[in-house]
């Protein structure tokens, strides 16, 4: 009993010193990121306090039963892509409105959505030495800048290894009967159960 006591007060220690070295500028992002059930979770606050800790809201382009299920049950990874294995998204809603590529894009959706990145990979060039094999080497996103030769349109892109770092915030594009279905069933997944893929 004394080790778990002296384990505990250890963590509340170490939580209390990483608490008070947050700079005050950081505080705000607070207000912008995730859920309510992460604000309650001491490991999710030092995660998205912590200097270098990024959260960005971001869109993914898919299909309408495609949307549905990442709705009713989260992010699966593609088995592959440029980028290897993960969930693609992009802070540029142009990049999304570009996918799925064999769908006409009068009948793509596209979701936005909440990604803490984690630690970050800078892939800028086709070749590069880790353009597929990131997450082996520690990195949680693999990220493509603008304008880096990576693809022919020059936008950006992000691989995310890890599907629960992906949260939905909304639909913010799909034909008009698809939008309205969508729409309400998100509304309802949030709820009656805002699970850990939806911002709530």
């Amino acid at each position: 009993m004394a080790s778990l006591t002296a384990t505990v007060l250890a963590l509340f220690v170490l939580l209390s010193s990483t608490f008070a070295e947050v700079p005050q500028a950081v505080v705000p992002e607070l207000s912008n990121v995730e859920t309510s059930d992460e604000v309650h979770d001491p490991v999710h606050i030092v995660k998205r306090w912590a200097p270098g800790s990024k959260v960005y809201d971001m869109y993914h382009g898919t299909t309408a039963q495609a949307a549905d299920s990442i709705i009713r049950t989260g992010f699966r990874p593609s088995k592959d892509g440029m980028l290897g294995p993960g969930v693609y998204v992009s802070r540029d809603i142009r990049k999304a409105q570009r996918y799925p590529l064999n769908l006409s894009p009068a009948n793509r959706v596209i979701l936005k959505v909440r990604v803490r990145v984690g630690k970050v990979k800078k892939i800028d060039r086709q070749g590069h030495p880790l353009q597929r094999t990131w997450h082996a080497h520690g990195y949680d996103t693999a990220w493509v800048p603008p304008n880096s030769g990576m693809v022919a349109s020059g936008l950006t892109e992000n691989c995310v290894w890890d599907p629960k770092r992906v949260k939905v915030l909304a639909v913010v594009q799909a034909p008009a009967a698809v939008l309205k279905n969508l729409n309400s069933l998100l509304n309802t997944m949030k709820t009656r159960y805002c699970n850990y893929w939806l911002v709530c």
